[in-house]
C-alpha cells in the first residue's frame, strides 16, 4: 500500500524480527479453532480420534519435530562454518545479527519444547476421551511449530542465498591453475 508505510512486505519484517509474535499466531489460530468447536459442537481435530490414535498422533509429533531439530542443528552449523562478505555481515551487522541469533534460538527452543509437550502428553493422556484437554496443548505445540517452520525457511533460504553470493564473488576473481 503505498504512502501509508504498512503493507505485506512490512508486516513480514516487522514479524521477522520478532519471534515473540509466533505465540500471539498460535493463540489466535487455537483459540478460533477452540471458540468453533465449542460453537459448532464438532470438528475437535484431535479429539475425536482414540485415545490410541492420539498417542501415534503424539509419538508421530515427536518423531517430526526431533527430525527437523537435527535439520536446524545442520544449518546452524552452515551458518556458522560459512565465511565470506555477506555472511559476515550478517553475523556482525548489529540488528541484523541479533534478529538472526534470536531466529536460531527460538526455533531450535521449540523444537525442544514442541518434542518435549508431544512425549508429555503420552503420558498425561490416560483416559478415551481426553476430558483434561491434552490433546490441545499438543495442537498448540504443532501450531507453533508450523508457524516457526515457515521461519526456518526463511534462514535457510537468507544463509544459502548470502553463502551462494559469496561463493558467486570469489568465482569471478581470475583462478590460476597450478600444474
Amino acid at each position: 500500500m503505498p504512502g501509508t508505510g504498512v503493507g505485506p512486505r512490512r508486516l513480514l519484517n516487522t514479524w521477522r524480527a520478532r519471534p515473540g509474535a509466533d505465540w500471539l499466531i498460535v493463540v489466535a489460530v487455537l483459540g478460533a479453532h477452540l471458540a468453533w468447536v465449542k460453537w459448532s459442537g464438532g470438528s475437535d481435530l484431535f479429539g475425536k480420534p482414540r485415545r490410541e490414535q492420539r498417542l501415534q498422533i503424539y509419538t508421530a509429533g515427536a518423531t517430526v519435530v526431533a527430525l527437523v531439530g537435527s535439520f536446524v542443528t545442520a544449518a546452524i552449523a552452515q551458518y556458522a562454518a560459512a565465511t565470506g562478505r555477506r555472511m559476515r555481515t550478517l553475523r556482525t551487522a548489529g540488528h541484523l545479527a541479533s534478529q538472526f541469533r534470536r531466529n536460531w534460538v527460538s526455533i531450535l527452543s521449540a523444537t525442544l519444547l514442541i518434542a518435549g509437550i508431544c512425549l508429555l502428553a503420552t503420558v498425561l493422556d490416560t483416559t478415551e476421551a481426553d476430558p483434561g484437554g491434552v490433546h490441545w496443548m499438543v495442537e498448540a505445540s504443532l501450531l507453533l511449530g508450523v508457524v516457526r517452520s515457515y521461519r526456518l525457511l526463511w534462514l535457510f533460504n537468507a544463509v544459502i542465498m548470502a553463502t551462494d553470493r559469496d561463493l558467486g564473488d570469489f568465482s569471478q576473481e581470475p583462478q590460476r591453475l597450478q600444474t
